[in-house]
């Protein structure tokens, strides 16, 4: 696939999850049509429609296309597979009901039944993207040929007008309920149809809503409702409106505790630590100390406490006189007394 086209295909279903809730995922209902072209151009079903969606797809046949399958086969025998229908793995069966016998109907009106359920309130619901294909043109019939004079073959048409087209109008009345992509395969390519005009419009709506309500809204367009904050359980009305209750009473509490809430003081990391004071000391000599040290620049404040404390120590302490070696033997000779000189 050419980039060009991947990115417009990208960008598509990118709308459609946006708008519709399209996840992957994807579910495609696949019709008999869809799948006679897929074996006529030798394409394998699950990797092409991954490439064409541009994500995870899971193909799925309902019990009225696959009767309209068997219906077709060429095989004489009605046990045997087609070799168009793959093996269930690949393409699994998706029930449908429609009367109570529970017997095939039509194969676009048991497509379009499960795309829209309701014919009044067109939408849908399951987000299934449908694949189907134009019907091939009938075999034409046998011509009888002949041979003239000359030795010429000629061919003489047969008897009778060719047999008519059969009508199939499925896209047609696809593209009339909002929310359906439409996959078809047109000479060995796999198409992604654009947005039909119901499904633009809804678009538009959706895109002009998000200007007044913002981009975060609580409803989709297929109706379902986010759950709100603070709700009570999921019961029935009495439940949620008790716990709409709760939840306004829980929010007008949340709201007058913001409001009491003031500054309670200063972060302390933030503030400046406060130096610490010394004692006014007793002589000059201390207070010149401190203030040479003070006038010093370039140190931390840790670094002049320091100073400070040590100058303070220095003058409270007094200064220990050294006595001197020499006198002291003159004092100890003045001490003791003197005695009778021997002979």
């Amino acid at each position: 696939m050419r980039a060009k086209r991947s990115k417009k295909y990208r960008k598509l279903m990118h709308q459609y999850e946006t708008t519709f809730g399209f996840r992957e995922p994807y579910q495609v209902l696949v019709d008999s049509h869809f799948l006679k072209q897929v074996h006529a151009f030798k394409m394998d079903l699950e990797p092409y429609l991954e490439r064409t969606l541009q994500g995870k797809a899971k193909p799925y046949i309902t019990k009225c296309s696959l009767a309209a399958v068997m219906e077709s086969s060429p095989t004489s025998r009605p046990n045997v597979r087609p070799t168009q229908l793959p093996p269930p793995t690949i393409l699994p069966l998706r029930y449908c009901s429609h009367n109570e016998e529970n017997t095939p109907i039509d194969e676009a009106s048991c497509l379009l039944s499960l795309l829209s359920p309701s014919a009044e309130t067109k939408k849908n619901k399951e987000h299934y993207i449908l694949a189907t294909a134009d019907p091939t043109p009938p075999t034409p019939l046998p011509t009888e040929s002949t041979r003239g004079r000359d030795g010429q073959q000629w061919r003489k048409p047969a008897a009778g007008p060719p047999p008519p087209m059969p009508r199939y109008n499925l896209r047609r009345d696809a593209r009339m309920i909002p929310g359906v992509p439409i996959i078809y395969v047109k000479r060995s390519v796999m198409v992604l149809e654009p947005m039909s005009g119901i499904t633009e419009g809804v678009r538009e709506g959706v895109e002009r809503g998000k200007f007044k309500t913002g981009f975060v809204s609580t409803t989709t367009v297929t109706g379902k409702r986010k759950r709100e904050v603070g709700t009570g359980g999921t019961g029935g009305s009495g439940g949620a409106g008790a716990g709409a209750g709760a939840g306004e009473e829980s929010g007008a509490a949340a709201g007058a505790s913001k409001k009491a809430k003031k500054a309670k003081g200063v972060n302390p990391l933030s503030v400046k630590k406060p130096k610490k004071r010394t004692k006014p000391s007793q002589s000059g000599d201390g207070d010149q100390a401190v203030e040479s040290k003070s006038q010093k620049g370039g140190e931390n404040e840790e670094d002049r406490d320091e100073d400070v404390a040590d100058a303070g120590d220095a003058v409270a302490k007094t200064k220990r006189k050294r006595r001197h070696k020499s006198r002291k033997p003159e004092a100890d000779q003045a001490e003791t007394p003197a005695g009778p000189v021997e002979e």
